[in-house]
């Protein structure tokens, strides 16, 4: 058995890096900013394993990222050849701030394992952005410097690098430390089957030490079909796609209007009555399940914690009576889309459809605090289509015999909006309204071996006005502003808007 003592800093190799097994770590991954980072390096495989895989590595350089490359390139399929290295890379930059590079792949066949000028060749592993799995992150400081971590793999082979165009400071490599975990955990779960968004804790960055963090992946879901997204977030602003066989989103969420926010609390409400609309949109327009959470997902993370920012001085700030009129969340645009199916071989202009889109936007106005006005407009609308049994006990196996084609194809088109309206004049509130209005329509074409039998619509709707003024004005405690608040959600059912 053979150990190296290994920095994360280049340095030259004295042994084969993959000579007669897979690297395995006897110290642990390398600390964040701020801590050490030295690791002995074991190289041999134990008694009685099957030998690993002969390796080619670009170069020389050592690092534990670099060697958790060779683990798992040895023991991951292609879906898990990712796992625990772009954090650690991240972290290792954070640790020296140093560029680094490094590629793997299987040896040739005939290649000795012990011949090291064979199996350190720059020539021969040029992988880098050849992968399946691509994974890059690009991290702004607030002085301007540039941080790129880009990973690839595939079934050939892992590559990884890390360039920063300037020097960082104590403070910007401590917040690049503190990303590690996040930016590992958003590359596990685009990896997972299905995939899965999770990019709170890249939500979460320093905004003393960073200015702006983006994440693209691009994973490979099967032969044909791969996993896209792209996500951004600053101060201002974070912005969401993802797209894949499953279908297709986007959230945008402004940052910009700080005043508006509430308390945790009163977020967390806002959430959770936003995903019920979401659920019931889904139930509703039979969605596929794995989208539905996804979005959800991504929805929640995209608004968790907005940070602290320094609001304006002069701007005119609200107080706890005005948030009771508002849902507390920062204003967004959000929608997400399903892949249209055709499900009836027979008559294939019949789509499965789904697509959902929700929104929020507030107005602040007034020339003071004593004359302010407040505005809160939510809207949502569904759209969707799908085939379903003719009775609740019935089999639905649609194809091109007439036998089959007993069915109904239903279509589904729902919107709702709601409007919060503050004002106050020389600092008396005078106004406290809610305007509610929700509409759902349902038409069911009914087939019956192949002819059109019955076609009905059924619409439905509800709109109301409440005057809230003698409530808001009365409220004098924290439980009576959340029982105002209750009514300011977002209904989608007409029969859930009481008159």
């Amino acid at each position: 058995m053979t150990t190296i003592t290994s920095l994360n800093r280049a340095t030259p190799a004295v042994a084969n890096p993959a000579t007669a097994g897979a690297y395995t770590s006897t110290s642990g991954a390398a600390n964040a900013a701020g801590g050490g980072s030295s690791t002995v390096v074991s190289l041999g495989g134990a008694s009685g394993e099957a030998p690993a895989k002969a390796l080619v590595w670009e170069n020389r350089t050592r690092s534990t990222a670099a060697t958790m490359m060779a683990q798992n390139f040895n023991e991951q399929a292609l879906a898990g050849r990712l796992k625990n290295i772009g954090g650690e890379l991240l972290k290792q930059v954070a640790y020296d701030g140093e560029d680094f590079s490094q590629s793997v792949q299987q040896a040739p066949n005939g290649v000795q394992a012990n011949t090291y000028d064979m199996l350190v060749s720059p020539s021969q592993v040029s992988q880098h952005g050849m992968g399946d799995n691509q994974i890059a992150l690009t991290i702004t400081t607030r002085s301007g410097v540039k941080v790129e971590l880009k990973l690839d793999a595939g079934d050939s082979s892992i590559a990884i690098e890390a360039h920063s165009d300037g020097k960082l400071n104590d403070s910007e490599r401590k917040a690049l430390g503190k990303l590690a975990e996040a930016f590992q955990k958003s590359i596990d779960g685009l990896t997972e089957d299905p995939p899965r968004i999770d990019l709170s804790g890249l939500t979460q960055f320093d905004h003393s030490a960073l200015s702006a963090v983006d994440l693209k992946g691009q994973i490979k879901i099967n032969p044909k079909e791969t996993q896209q997204l792209e996500f951004h977030a600053d101060g201002t602003q974070r912005t969401l796609s993802f797209a894949g066989p499953a279908g297709s989103a986007k959230i945008n969420v402004d940052l910009t209007q700080p005043a508006a926010w509430g308390s945790k609390e009163q977020q967390a409400k806002a959430l959770n009555n936003y995903m019920q609309q979401v659920d019931q949109a889904g139930a509703r327009g039979q969605a596929n399940g794995a989208m539905v959470d996804m979005f959800k997902d991504a929805f929640k993370d995209m608004n968790s914690d907005y940070g602290t920012p320094a609001v304006p001085q002069r701007s005119i700030l609200l107080t706890d009576r005005d948030r009771a009129m508002t849902t507390g969340l920062a204003d967004f645009s959000a929608s997400f889309a399903q892949t249209e199916v055709a499900s009836n071989p027979a008559r294939v202009t019949e789509k499965d459809t789904f697509a959902y889109e929700l929104s929020q936007k507030t107005f602040i106005s007034g020339h003071s605090q004593l004359d302010r006005s407040i505005s809160q407009q939510q809207q949502s609308h569904l759209k969707a289509a799908y085939h379903s049994p003719v009775s609740a006990d019935a089999a639905l196996a649609l194809d091109l015999s007439p036998q089959s084609q007993n069915y109904k194809y239903n279509l589904i088109d729902d919107s709702a909006n709601s409007t919060t309206s503050v004002t106050y004049d020389k600092g008396v509130l005078t106004k406290a309204t809610l305007d509610m209005q929700a509409n759902q329509s349902s038409r069911v074409l009914k087939y019956t071996l192949g002819k059109l039998k019955d076609d009905q619509t059924t619409p439905s709707g509800n709109a109301h006005s409440y005057d809230l003024l003698s409530q808001l004005d009365k409220a004098d405690n924290a439980q009576a502003l959340a029982k105002i608040n209750d009514k300011m959600f977002l209904k989608s059912n007409p029969a859930a808007i009481l008159s």
